[in-house]
């Protein structure tokens, strides 16, 4: 059973998702728990390596940051700029 890390674009809720098969995960679009919406995308999700070295070793870093930056490469602007003001209106909503 796959889990997968989702953001939410219209509340900017990042959230995961235990599916029952990889072809479900696929094949289906996951709802936001917080807002119900259904503009959701699948993200990257970090990864920590418990064990003697307490972390990743640093070709995994290496590796973990390059498939960050081509994950952002893949952000349009207009999903940026989206994701930004819905986390100031988190933001002053919270105040």
């Amino acid at each position: 059973m796959p889990i997968y890390e989702y953001i939410c674009l219209d509340c900017d809720n990042r959230f995961d998702r235990l599916w029952p098969t990889m072809a479900s995960a696929q094949n289906q679009q996951p709802v936001c728990p917080d807002c119900a919406g259904t503009s959701t995308k699948q993200t990257v999700s970090q990864v920590a390596v418990l064990g003697a070295l307490g972390g990743l070793t640093p070709q995994e870093e290496s590796a973990s940051s390059a498939e960050s930056a081509r994950a952002a490469s893949y952000t349009s602007k207009e999903q940026i700029d989206t994701l930004q003001a819905n986390s100031q209106r988190k933001r002053e909503q919270g105040r």
